[in-house]
């Protein structure tokens, strides 16, 4: 099933250079680097005709909200992070004893 994208007034749209596909962003994004969700390539956001880079400048409510936003994205990854590297030292120890196991099989034979 297609991914359905709500487009906004204040979004971006315009098409990947290296592949075609239709990508669309905040206008927030304009002249940032992104890489693109088709081919994976880096691309320059466009900025359309008449926005003004200082069009960009955020208000200092919206400035905290994106603080807090990425604190709260910073702590989940954290917890993620976490969370894997405990995941990886089990399958590490699970591996080493199925490594002797085997190692032990071989042996006998």
């Amino acid at each position: 099933m297609a991914e359905e994208t709500e487009i906004r007034d204040t979004d971006i749209v315009f098409d990947c250079p290296h592949c075609g596909k239709n990508l669309v962003i905040d206008y927030r994004g304009a002249g940032l680097p992104i890489n693109c969700g088709g081919c994976g390539e880096q691309i320059l956001v466009p900025i359309p005709d008449g926005m003004q880079l200082n069009d960009l400048d955020l208000n200092q409510g919206e400035i905290l909200q994106q603080l807090f936003a990425t604190r709260r994205n910073f702590q989940k990854a954290e917890q993620e992070i976490a969370s894997l590297r405990t995941t990886l030292t089990q399958m590490r120890e699970t591996l080493s004893v199925m490594a002797d196991v085997m190692e032990k099989a071989l042996e006998r034979k």
